[in-house]
């Protein structure tokens, strides 16, 4: 299992991957106090998910490409790619920093910059935390056994 905490803009996130298990999760640290009152809610869905791993196999991102109807709305919208400042990941104090391709519907999480040696293309089951609208926990089941019915290891 490998942990690793990540500083993106004025998000803080903790990441935590268990190959052994097929468990992959996100937690913004430092919750922002003008939330205090926001709503909690937390979505469960399934979902193919891509994660993406580096040479030494941590998590670089994370692609959910099933995402429902109700979270479409609330992912920021921005093409992975695109060179305009206001477009790369971030989040306000407290959540995770995701974006929506819009082209596609696909959410991402960036979690660490590094170059992608390998992918893990799988179904999983995907929870999600949001408190307001801000993503503050994530979690990704994916099955590790049956690498070879969902495509295994996809070397970049």
């Amino acid at each position: 299992m490998s942990d690793h905490t990540i500083v993106t803009g004025t998000a803080r996130i903790n990441v935590s991957w268990d190959f052994g298990v097929g468990l992959l999760s996100v937690v913004a640290d430092d919750p922002d106090p003008d939330n205090a009152t926001a709503r909690s809610v937390q979505v469960g869905f399934v979902s193919r998910v891509w994660i993406s791993l580096d040479h030494s196999g941590q998590p670089v991102d994370l692609d959910i490409l099933d995402v429902p109807p109700i979270l479409v709305g609330l992912v920021p919208p921005a093409m992975r790619g695109d060179p305009r400042p206001d477009r790369v990941p971030a989040a306000p104090r407290g959540a995770i920093p995701w974006l929506l391709d819009t082209d596609s519907n696909w959410m991402w999480v960036e979690l660490i910059q590094a170059p992608v040696a390998q992918r893990m293309e799988r179904e999983g089951r995907v929870e999600l935390r949001l408190v307001g609208d801000q993503p503050t926990q994530l979690k990704v089941r994916v099955p590790i056994s049956s690498a070879s019915e969902h495509g295994g290891l996809a070397r970049q």
